[in-house]
């Protein structure tokens, strides 16, 4: 018999295992997490549609005339990897928010939707192309992309998520 057991009228065992997962600063830690990425991902999805909906002469003011060639000449997969990419970031986000387990389905299909980016861009020689600025904006795309999406597995995994 334990020490906690003394005095209590039902001998029961020393240690119970709490059926909530996780404790209450991992649920709001996961919720500053998700407000985060709705608001990446309402500034991808900002993004991808300007980038889509922009005139030559709108892209003539920021780009040069080899990097407005460029972007021009993206392929229809691409621009397909990046409407996944902006979609599956704000639909994971928003289930991420609500806490279902759905979110990491969206965040999986945002990723495949970013690896698709980045290799078209080492395939075009976009970095070479676009410079430095938009590098960097695909680089922290694929960072924040892969912690968002092992976030929501981890958050799957351990039972923070709901149906």
């Amino acid at each position: 018999m334990s020490v906690l057991q003394l005095g209590a009228g039902e001998h029961q065992p020393a240690e119970v295992k709490q059926s909530v997962s996780g404790t209450s600063l991992d649920h709001r830690m996961l919720g500053i997490m998700a407000a985060f990425a709705v608001t990446w991902g309402l500034l991808c999805l900002l993004g991808f549609t300007l980038g889509e909906t922009a005139s030559p002469a709108e892209l003539a003011r920021s780009y040069t005339p080899e990097q407005i060639d460029y972007i021009q000449a993206t392929p229809g997969w691409v621009i397909f990897g990046k409407a996944m990419t902006a979609i599956g970031l704000l639909c994971g986000a928003v289930y991420l928010l609500l806490r279902k387990k759905s979110a990491y389905h969206w965040f999986s299909i945002s990723l495949v939707g970013t690896l698709m980016i980045m290799a078209d861009s080492a395939l075009r020689g976009g970095f070479e192309i676009l410079g430095g600025i938009e590098s960097g904006v695909n680089l922290g795309m694929v960072i924040v992309g892969v912690f968002l999406f092992w976030a929501s597995y981890s958050a799957f995994y351990e039972g923070q998520l709901e149906d």
